[in-house]
């Protein structure tokens, strides 16, 4: 398993995410939804368009909003999992992970729009 520590700072959060998935033994459902959600919220630049819709929607809170979606698909992800999988300690903190992933991955990214805003 990928722990968060083993995670160098120039790495990939996606890359380690991906790495994990093709070698842990899950469903091909369950598989395919983490794949998409680590497809969707744990890349910077996907995040970032995410981000520049929703402030240029005028969204009162867009971070928040991103943080909560990205929680709640992940738990639907669950939806296609076995019940050996639901029950799973070794996934369950491979999800908690994931979305300590996200979280500084969104930093990252909300770092990066203040730069562009700032250069602008």
């Amino acid at each position: 398993m990928t722990y968060i520590e083993d995670i160098g700072l120039n790495d990939s959060a996606k890359a380690h995410a991906e790495t994990y998935l093709q070698n842990v033994e899950i469903t091909e459902q369950y598989r395919a939804q983490l794949f998409q959600w680590v497809g969707t919220y744990l890349d910077e630049s996907t995040l970032e368009n995410i981000i520049a819709y929703k402030k240029s929607s005028h969204w009162d809170h867009p971070f928040e909003s991103i943080r909560s979606e990205a929680e709640k698909d992940l738990e639907l992800t669950t939806l296609y999992a076995s019940r050996g999988e639901q029950y799973d300690i070794d996934l369950m903190v491979f999800e908690g992970n994931l979305l300590i992933l996200f979280n500084e991955v969104l930093s990252k990214a909300k770092e990066h729009l203040e730069k562009k805003v700032v250069a602008h």
